[in-house]
């Protein structure tokens, strides 16, 4: 099965989490722009710089993370393409691929993924990336639970990145 990836918009991504972006020509300021829920009283903001390669090999989804207790959010800085992939659960909890949807951001769209909800790790597309990321964290193993898939499922961009 291979996914054809669409491009992000705040409404299609609506059941998993919020896209931030510049909406008007000129200065603009969005208070509460997007969720951001601490699940755990011992939990501290964790705000992390990332640098992320290109992804250079034949593309596709090995990998999906959630964070049960908390959103995570990734700001890009510096213009670079990403791969957002997402996915509900299935009624026990795991990741349900039936449902996956890959989308591609581009460098001025933020992403913040609701709590507990599945998706893949940061990719680059095009370029190396750089992001800030922002999670609640207290250091324990349900900060991040990490599923590996059984068979990568390979990703179509199709003509996305021009």
């Amino acid at each position: 099965m291979t996914i054809k990836a669409i491009p992000l918009t705040p409404e299609a991504f609506e059941p998993f989490g919020q896209v931030l972006m510049g909406t008007i020509e000129g200065p603009q300021r969005d208070e509460f722009a997007a969720r951001m829920d601490n699940l755990r009283d011992d939990a501290k903001a964790n705000m992390t710089f990332m640098r992320v390669p290109v992804d250079t090999a034949p593309l596709q989804v090995s990998a999906l993370e959630r964070h049960s207790c908390s959103n995570q959010t990734f700001v890009p800085l510096n213009g670079t393409h990403s791969l957002v992939a997402v996915c509900p659960s299935t009624p026990g909890g795991d990741p349900d691929i039936s449902g996956l949807i890959v989308f591609v951001a581009t460098g001025a769209q933020a992403v913040n993924y609701n709590a507990d909800i599945w998706h893949a790790p940061r990719c680059a597309l095009c370029a190396p990336g750089e992001f800030v990321m922002l999670r609640f964290d207290n250091g324990s193993e349900v900060d991040t639970e990490l599923r590996q898939l059984d068979e990568p499922v390979p990703v179509d961009l199709g003509s996305l990145l021009g």
